[in-house]
């Protein structure tokens, strides 16, 4: 097949953001295909790919990889002046509607500059098929335009909650404007269940495997001169963190000073300023450090050195990290709790799952991995990610992609 793959975001972005479309991309052209992978730039200024540029690399080549073509969005006076900080809020959310009801999303600069280089993707690549991840709305229109232009199937890959994205007034409006999608795919049965109660068509459940960079040897040991806790990721509630922070505070100085100097706190992810001052509020006595995200290689020495990996759990999403975090071989606590899908990921791969409820629970399980640190164990299980890989699920992939194709 010849499969056009659309990403809203750059694979070159890191971290999670970019890694499920650029490593099914790959797996697929590792399975035979040829792939096409399209994103914006990276950053919205860097020069794109030309027309040209394209015309010579679908030319040259070699389709044991996946071809990454960005493009540069091309800028929008009223998507600068929706995006602006100075636009009162109640104005940008009108225009926002206003965007969503009349374009399909508010990225319409993506959309221009993939609408400038149909022609020469029709000319010199023609696929067979195309696949959209759902980063945004705008992302699914410029795979919808291809897929017409080509006259070919598309299938949207719902990797978020629809629900969450979509303003709840015009997604039966979005429903029919994507009704021609032949397929959809999801990372997770959550979003699976929601998107289909807008999205009746034959659908399948892909889980996302991990970066190779976060999967811990089997020898992998976590510091032995400090008991390293980390907070992985964003925070969604305030509420939740505080709760957390609050917790593990009143952990840390129940243990006394060998405890307070013993261990470190280590926050890697969006909501920095937002853990700052929780651990504030908190009155964290042990050392903390904050950052923001971080490169999938920084991100698995952290959570390899660590004793435990924690994050924040969230009711609207499904948590593709508690999937990396357990292919770091430590325990792994989300609070305050956990969708039973994850637990049930978690059987499947074996891994160390540690679900808190509450601040009594926290406590508990610190405690237990406190005294399995100071005597020198490791107490997570060795996980089997074998059923989750991106080769399994680019075989999923395949067929879903292959049965769009076959009605035709």
């Amino acid at each position: 097949m010849r499969c056009l793959f659309v990403s809203d975001i750059s694979p070159r972005a890191g971290g999670v953001y970019g890694l499920r479309a650029a490593s099914f991309a790959q797996a697929m052209a590792s399975r035979g295909h040829q792939v096409v992978l399209l994103s914006p730039t990276l950053n919205a200024a860097e020069p794109g790919t030309s027309a040209a540029a394209i015309r010579e690399r679908l030319a040259t080549h070699d389709w044991a990889m996946p071809l990454l073509l960005e493009l540069e969005p091309r800028a929008q006076a009223r998507l600068d002046f929706q995006r602006a900080s100075t636009t009162p809020a109640l104005l940008r959310r009108l225009l926002t509607a206003w965007l969503i009801a009349t374009e399909g999303g508010v990225h319409g600069d993506w959309v221009a500059a993939a609408r400038a280089i149909l022609p020469t993707i029709l000319v010199h690549f023609k696929p067979d098929v195309v696949w959209a991840n759902f980063g945004n709305l705008s992302n699914l229109v410029v795979g919808q335009e291809i897929a017409r232009a080509a006259n070919v199937p598309w299938a949207i890959d719902f990797k978020d909650n629809f629900a969450l994205y979509a303003p709840a007034s015009l997604r039966h409006a979005l429903k029919r404007r994507f009704s021609d999608a032949a397929a959809f795919t999801s990372n997770a049965e959550l979003h699976a269940e929601i998107a289909g109660r807008w999205f009746d068509q034959p659908h399948e459940v892909i889980y996302s495997s991990v970066a190779p960079d976060m999967v811990a040897a089997p020898g992998s040991r976590p510091r032995s001169d400090r008991f390293l806790v980390t907070l992985i990721g964003s925070t969604y509630s305030d509420d939740s963190l505080a709760r957390f922070m609050g917790g593990f505070a009143r952990w840390v100085e129940a243990g006394g000073a060998e405890r307070r100097d013993a261990t470190l706190f280590h926050y890697a992810g969006a909501a920095d300023s937002n853990v700052r001052a929780a651990i504030g509020r908190a009155g964290l006595e042990c050392v903390a450090s904050v950052e923001r995200n971080v490169p999938h290689d920084r991100l698995a020495k952290l959570c390899h050195d660590a004793a435990v990996n924690c994050y924040i759990w969230s009711t609207f999403t499904f948590h593709h990290k508690a999937l990396e975090l357990m292919a770091c071989r430590r325990p792994l606590i989300p609070f305050p709790g956990e969708y039973q899908e994850t637990m049930a990921l978690a059987e499947r791969v074996r891994g160390d799952l540690r679900t808190c409820t509450d601040e009594a629970q926290l406590t508990a399980t610190l405690d237990a991995v406190w005294d399995a640190w100071r005597s020198g164990a490791i107490p997570a299980t060795d996980p089997d990610l074998s059923s989750v890989t991106w080769e399994a699920g680019a075989a999923q992939l395949e067929r879903v992609l292959a049965n769009a194709i076959a009605p035709r």
